[in-house]
């Protein structure tokens, strides 16, 4: 679920390329799930090859690509 909302989110242009998401505390709230399961998520796209996302610890997680795998 988590995943797939993010993907959905990211297709639609909710968090474009370039673009900073919000914060895990954030995301696990809205979804209802815990923030390892979103960190686990965002780890999962950001390992993906080419990577949706770009986890930076102590920055955030930022949109570095699209779902079709475009890298911006």
């Amino acid at each position: 679920m988590v995943e797939r909302t993010l993907r959905e989110r990211i297709a639609d242009g909710t968090y474009p390329p370039d673009s900073q998401l919000p914060p895990m505390d954030d995301i696990a709230r809205e979804l209802g799930v815990s923030r390892g399961t979103v960190a686990a998520v965002l780890r999962k796209l950001g390992a993906q090859d080419p990577p949706l996302v770009r986890v930076i610890p102590g920055y955030g997680s930022f949109v570095i690509g699209d779902v079709e795998g475009e890298t911006s």
